[in-house]
Order: C-alpha cells, then structure tokens, then sequence
C-alpha cells in the first residue's frame, strides 16, 4: 500500500513537472489565478531591445506595445508608424514604409482630413513584443508608445524569463492588492478600509 501510494505521488508529480517545464501551445488562453503579484515594464527604463519579444515563456509574447492617447501628439507623421517623413500625406497608407514588421500599428484620421490629425494604436493580436515602434518613438518622437506586460496574457511565472535578460532591469514583480494611498483624506461613511495585509 505505501509503495503504490509512493507510485502515484511521483507519477504525479512528474505530470505537472511536465506541464510546468513544458512551452505552452499557441491555442494556449489565460486561465485566471488567485495570484498576489503580476510584472511590469518600467518605461522610463526600458530600451526597446527586443528580448520581450524572443525572452517570453509565452509564444506569442505577453508583452505588447501601447500608445499612451494623452502624450500622443497625433501627427500626420508619425515616427513610430513610417519611418520615412518625406513621404506625401495622402501616399503615407499605401507607399509608406512600416517601422512595425507586422503591421501592428495602425494609423485612423481623427480630423482634418490628410493633414489633419491622426489616432495611433497598436493592434495587440498583430503584435510580437519587438519594440521598434517604441525605440522609434522615443528616438524621435513624444515618448507616446511604450511596451506593457499584459496579465490577461501573462502566465505570472515565479521568475519571468524576460526579467532575467532585461539588460536595463525594467521587468519588476509588484503587487495586484489595492492601496489605499488617500487613507482617511477621502473616507466614505460607513464604508470600511481594505486592511492592510
């Protein structure tokens, strides 16, 4: 009885050592986990390597870029879309040449027609995580577009293997608690405090 029970335990044990250790599929979807902590990009140090996108555990990365609307200054050129502003306004859809190699950033007039003012967005099912478009924004742009670690995507691995090649250090583990940081400035009668802890 104790020698079976020893059997089941290693075979058990060697299943989910398989599944762990094991890549998951591309068909892979996000199951939620009740887990305390997620990983962020730091922006401010990020550089843009591209080791987000061949790093990640996952394949197609969990990390994607984003344009941050409030900074974006909404330019008929945009640095982190072509890579050529020399190209004709009304020629920029059809001839201009892509900084994204998938064609993830996708340009919508907002206003005033060809040389009015354009909405940049990444669109995260194209993109692969390799940071061109925001070392070419922070190369010559407004700093609008940044890489993001997304949680609905991230499997939360106890030690990320992007955070392991980062060269700047920029992948940092961080808590998913609320905080409070107005505690008694803001206090709604009746209505309890989120302890801490």
């Amino acid at each position: 009885m104790q020698t079976a029970g020893h059997l089941l335990g290693a075979a058990a044990l060697t299943g989910a050592a398989a599944r762990i250790l094991s890549k998951p599929s591309e068909e892979a979807e996000f199951i939620p986990q009740n887990r305390r902590f997620a990983w962020q990009i730091d922006p401010a140090k990020c550089s843009a390597c591209g080791l987000c996108e061949t790093a990640c555990v996952r394949k197609v990365s969990a990390v994607k870029a984003v344009n941050d609307q409030k900074k974006c200054s909404n330019c008929v050129v945009c640095y982190g879309h072509i890579n050529d502003n020399t190209v004709a306004s009304e020629k920029i859809d059809s001839e201009g040449k892509r900084v994204c190699p998938v064609d993830a950033v996708t340009r919508k007039n907002f206003e005033g027609g060809v040389d009015g003012t354009f909405i940049y967005d990444q669109n995260p099912a194209l993109c692969i995580a390799c940071g061109k478009c925001v070392e070419a924004c922070n190369g010559h742009g407004n700093n609008s577009m940044f890489l993001i670690i997304r949680p609905d995507l991230c499997f939360g691995c106890n030690e990320c293997e992007i955070a392991k090649v980062c060269p700047e250090n920029a992948i940092e583990r961080i808590p998913c608690e609320p905080v409070d940081t107005f505690r008694g400035i803001y206090e709604l009668e009746g209505l309890p405090y989120l302890e801490d802890g």
